[in-house]
């Protein structure tokens, strides 16, 4: 019996007939001419995915599934409290969205491959990531600032950009309040699984606010013909 059916595997896989198991990455992203994987072009948030950093939530929904601790639930049942009021949190007006919430934002996001590091270009509120992949460390101690994007430094595993960010402010994870500490740190992990979707998987670790390790997974899709826009953000907008 063994041996037929290596007989079997061998022969589908000559044929070019043997399937992957299901859930396994078998799709290859071309190559630029510096041997790491092209991105090119514009993507945005795949349908059906809201505005949520959860995807799993829907547009106007409430994010109750985090893994809250007991005072960032009080905090957090005290903003849909105040929003069911329609004295909606959250909202920070010009300022920048800042990681991770940037990632739900429903406009054009462009990657810029490069050895070294690579680019992250949003058209929501014109925001730029840079993700170190030369080997530098972030800043600790006194010099670490933090700052809406924070410090991202990660390495590339096949296809796949794997990254820490540490530096967050303290700051609103979606448009409906879903706060963070300045504790945060992100693990994010993009990697392109077919000719016209972008997968990112990003794991926020923050002690103050979460009970253990939260991850939510995003997808985004190829938008051809699309160019990237300016955002304006008018000044009299609400900031805090």
């Amino acid at each position: 019996m063994r041996a037929k059916r290596t007989l079997t595997v061998l022969a589908m896989t000559v044929a070019g007939l043997w399937l992957a198991p299901a859930g396994a990455q078998t799709y290859q992203a071309p190559r630029q001419a510096n041997g790491l994987p092209d991105w090119g072009g514009l993507w945005a948030r795949a349908k059906g995915e809201g505005s949520s950093i959860d995807p799993a939530v829907a547009d106007g929904a409430y994010a109750t599934n985090a893994p809250f601790t007991p005072q960032a639930r009080a905090a957090y049942e005290a903003i849909r409290k105040a929003r069911d009021e329609g004295k909606p949190a959250g909202e920070i007006g010009c300022l920048p969205s800042g990681s991770p919430r940037v990632w739900r934002a429903n406009y054009p996001i462009e990657f810029v491959v490069t050895p070294g590091v690579t680019y992250l270009l949003y058209e929501f509120k014109a925001e730029t990531r840079r993700v170190y992949t030369d080997g530098r460390k972030p800043p600790s101690g006194d010099d670490l600032e933090l700052n809406y994007n924070g410090f991202s430094s990660g390495r590339w595993e096949g296809d796949a950009l794997v990254f820490d960010t540490v530096g967050l402010k303290a700051h609103t994870i979606d448009a409906d309040g879903l706060d963070h500490s300045d504790a945060l740190t992100l693990h994010e992990r993009i990697r392109r699984t077919s000719p016209d979707t972008m997968e990112v998987a990003i794991t926020m670790t923050d002690p103050k606010t979460f009970t253990r390790p939260w991850t939510v997974t995003r997808h985004y899709s190829l938008r051809p013909g699309w160019t990237m826009g300016e955002f304006v953000c008018a000044g009299t907008e609400r900031e805090h």
